[in-house]
């Protein structure tokens, strides 16, 4: 889903301008690159999704934190059709990205950080005197 974002993001620029109001053209650049940033952790997920379920977690807080800077400037500015769009966009994904994360390892918890391995236990080494 977000790998098709970036893409239809990257191929319908004026479309994208024209909703964000004539925005400038480096945030429909930035934008691309976050969606692809967002589906490339996605595809690393998706190969062994309940060991690498963790890698979904910067995707969710992108979402996250998007859909709430949209929100608090469409309460602050009023009625912006770009903003109600990434909000009404950025919530149904997040949510999603959200329940995928929790279904990938239904009961599985993280756990905390490993210790270091134990150290080798150096070889006890005796030595004999003899007497010659």
């Amino acid at each position: 889903m977000y790998l098709a974002g970036a893409f239809s993001l990257a191929a319908s620029s004026s479309l994208t301008n024209r909703l964000a109001l004539l925005a400038p053209p480096v945030w429909h650049i930035l934008a691309a690159g976050l969606m692809a940033a967002l589906g490339t952790a996605c595809l690393v997920t998706a190969a062994r999704p309940r060991e690498r379920r963790h890698a979904i977690l910067p995707v969710a807080v992108a979402q996250l934190a998007s859909v709430a800077l949209a929100a608090g400037h469409l309460v602050a500015v009023g009625r912006s059709p770009a903003l109600a769009a990434v909000v009404a966009i950025g919530v149904p994904l997040c949510a999603l990205t959200l329940l995928m994360y929790r279904a990938a390892a239904p009961g599985v918890h993280s756990e905390p950080a490993r210790d270091s391995p134990p150290a080798a236990e150096a070889p006890q080494i005796q030595l004999k005197i003899s007497k010659s």
